[in-house]
């Protein structure tokens, strides 16, 4: 019995495991005196060949870990009749001493640490308590991304405490834009110098808190010294509202890389990539928008731009790449 045509099997080993000579004495002592690595192809393919009891379901796959030979599928060769051997007894009986007949199973593509599921759990329940709680606010963060009057408005009317949406969501883009660096540093084999896995995890988190905590002090000082304060305050709420929408759009592109069996996550982490630098460049044309309005001048703006968003950039990137 078959199912899909990928297998087939050659008998043609080192071993001979013909049913005549598994019976000699000097078989037997050879076997005593040797180990027989059942890792070897050739060995699994004999083993398979030569002793699959009248019980037996020989397994087709499309991919090799799915069947239990190596070789592709012969459309001449008779399997019915010259693979399968009539044994007196069932599939589950040890054939040799000191041997157990064993099949290859399916490969893991790839293994999570247990610390990922917990953060990635912690992310959906406060996701979940802003969804059923502040709908309404959640439906403003969303449209204050593209309207303008929106956003001014959510500006005017801003607060800020530890049970409001506002810190749940925070917290959402920090986790996950963390853990997003991690899967990105796991996948291409970057590493940090650190033991374990959420060592690295923990790491990129203290760089996304380090990283946009000092960039919103500077723009304070920068703010203070320019007479430009009220400028640089609806600048950083408005940074504030992309990142938390951002959260929300990376959230699912995590929980994909980390449960889906995916051959490649490549993908999934470049389109994770394009989604952060759609949501940068949203923010820097916001920005550039609430200076203009204000009559903020432009060398200023320039200045902003080059010295606190894309220099700091570019040395993440040299870092990451040496």
């Amino acid at each position: 019995m078959q199912s899909n045509p990928f297998k087939s099997d050659t008998v043609s080993s080192n071993l001979n495991l013909k049913q005549s000579v598994l019976e000699t004495k000097a078989f037997q002592n050879d076997l005593s005196s040797k180990t027989i690595n059942l890792l070897d192809s050739a060995v699994l393919d004999s083993l398979n060949a030569n002793y699959i009891a009248p019980d037996s379901l020989i397994v087709f796959g499309y991919k090799q870990e799915w069947s239990q030979f190596r070789t592709v599928w012969k459309n001449d060769f008779d399997y019915q009749n010259k693979l399968i051997q009539p044994l007196p007894y069932d599939s589950l009986y040890t054939v040799l001493k000191k041997v157990e007949v064993v099949f290859p199973g399916k490969k893991v593509i790839r293994t999570n640490p247990d610390w990922l599921i917990g953060v990635l759990l912690i992310s959906f329940l406060l996701f979940a308590s802003v969804r059923l709680i502040f709908n309404k606010y959640l439906a403003q963060l969303l449209q204050s991304t593209i309207n303008y009057s929106t956003f001014t408005r959510s500006f005017r009317e801003r607060y800020f405490n530890l049970f409001h949406a506002s810190f749940r969501l925070d917290l959402v883009f920090s986790l996950v834009l963390g853990l997003f660096g991690y899967q990105f540093l796991n996948t291409f084999k970057i590493s940090l110098g650190a033991s374990k896995s959420y060592y690295t995890y923990l790491i990129c988190l203290g760089i996304v808190f380090g990283y946009f905590l000092s960039k919103k002090i500077v723009y304070y000082v920068i703010g203070i010294l320019t007479e430009s304060k009220a400028e640089v305050q609806e600048y950083l709420f408005s940074m504030t509202v992309y990142n938390r929408v951002l959260g929300l759009f990376l959230l699912p592109v995590t929980a994909t890389i980390a449960f889906v069996p995916l051959t490649q996550v490549e993908p999934i982490l470049y389109a994770g990539l394009v989604v952060i630098a759609i949501f940068y460049l949203m923010s820097l044309l916001r920005g550039g928008k609430i200076f203009l309005k204000k009559h903020f001048s432009i060398s200023y703006l320039i200045l902003y731009l080059c010295t606190l968003e894309f220099l700091p950039l570019i040395l993440i990137y040299v870092l990451l790449s040496n």
